[in-house]
């Protein structure tokens, strides 16, 4: 029997609940044509905009990124774990576990595979207390909900254990300088630069001992590592950024460098970082990713959304929501990427990028055209596009499973 390829993608949309553009769908892939063919969708009240696949155990970890607990008020949202059958691709529930912080938007699974981390995007929900001070008289407080990373514990099958772990990232409570209140042109959310942490990525360095978190609400990176032993979070390094509401979103490590790519949400800028085994940051490189700035397309910033390096190491490739683009760098023998390259994605919003296990195709997936594009990855890394486009819900992570 030929080895079967699964490839399961994640949807999240700007839609709210009740479900509509959700869900985790599941296609059975061709690699020789690098062809799609929908299964089925399953889950579809998820908002399961990003997926973490364990190869070795079959087990497929999705969010649920929501702010509030099944029939409840606030609370947070899950974490979900998914046994694979290897010969339908079909996914049964494992188990779901509350994150304990709202809008889990990522997860890590730790190299033992003994720990899975997930970091939150915390929406900017607050309420206002009424205090008494100590010297009788009335004032208020403002709080806001709590970014946090939080550390699971994962057993020998692949299930979640228990929470065993959390570290809160702090924000600016509005106090701080460049604080301030925007709304998202194109989704009306509400976005506060600089006053709550929103961890948006957590990723793993290539040996697994270091990992960074991308927070865009405080326009920061941090580093940890899990104490294993002790089953706790350890935090490394913080870095900031001098350009205010650019929101780092999601972070690649170089496979063989000691380099972290990050990009920015807001902001169609690439930072380039080294990092040592302390976990200290050090940006070296800067680079944007458009021959000028377009200004704002919709009412918003052009800015980037998934970020994706070559296994080579040669390559690097952005995609560019509001023009539409995916953007491809050749990596310099120094680590540094160079835009070559700009091709349209022949969708809207280009959310989430994959290789195809032999690397011949690039998947696109366009959350809100509801599509995938398919590219063929030449020899030097540049992408053709293949003309095939596959209708899906809201496709936002895409990852491939080898039988």
């Amino acid at each position: 029997m030929g080895e079967k390829i699964f490839a399961y993608v994640g949807n999240w949309s700007f839609e709210a609940a009740p479900a509509k553009g959700k869900g985790i769908t599941i296609f059975a892939y061709e690699p020789d044509s690098g062809t799609l063919s929908e299964i089925e969708t399953v889950r579809p009240g998820v908002a399961a905009g990003q997926l973490w696949l364990d190869q070795d155990r079959g087990v497929l970890y999705s969010n649920d990124e929501c702010g509030e607990r099944r029939g409840e008020i606030g609370g947070g949202g899950y974490v979900m774990a998914f046994r694979i059958d290897r010969e339908t691709g079909g996914l049964e529930l494992m188990d779901q576990k509350d994150s304990l912080s709202p809008e889990p938007s990522y997860m890590c699974l730790d190299k033992s595979g003994r720990y899975l981390t997930a970091c939150h995007c915390a929406d900017p929900w607050h309420v206002t207390r009424i205090v008494r001070k100590p010297d009788g008289s009335f004032s208020n407080e403002v709080l806001f909900d709590d970014a946090a990373l939080v550390l699971f514990r994962v057993n020998d099958d692949g299930s979640l254990g228990d929470v065993c772990d959390v570290d809160v990232t702090p924000g600016a409570g509005g106090m701080g300088e460049h604080s301030r209140r925007n709304v998202d042109p194109v989704s009306g959310h509400i976005q506060l630069v600089r006053v709550i942490s929103r961890q948006h990525a957590v990723v793993a360095s290539p040996d697994g001992e270091m990992m960074a978190v991308c927070d865009k609400g405080m326009d920061r990176v941090y580093t940890y590592r899990v104490d294993r032993e002790r089953g706790r979070l350890v935090r490394l390094d913080m870095w900031e950024a001098p350009e205010v509401a650019c929101f780092p979103r999601y972070a690649a490590f170089h496979p063989e460098k000691p380099v972290l790519y990050v990009n920015n949400e807001n902001y169609a800028l690439l930072n380039s970082f080294h990092y040592d085994s302390s976990g200290h940051l050090e940006r070296f490189d800067k680079v944007y990713l458009l021959p000028e700035d377009p200004g704002p397309v919709d009412g918003k910033p052009v800015g980037a959304q998934d970020i994706l390096v070559h296994p080579s190491g040669r390559t690097l490739y952005c995609t560019l929501c509001g023009l539409n683009l995916i953007v491809v760098c050749r990596i310099d023998g120094e680590g540094r990427p160079v835009p070559c390259q700009r091709i349209p994605c022949r969708g809207v919003l280009p959310r989430g990028l994959a290789l195809a296990p032999d690397g011949r195709y690039l998947l696109c997936g366009n959350m809100v055209s509801g599509d995938i594009t398919t590219f063929a990855v030449d020899a030097d890394g540049l992408l053709t596009g293949t003309g095939r486009t596959f209708p899906a819900v809201s496709p936002s992570a895409i990852r491939f499973f080898t039988v």
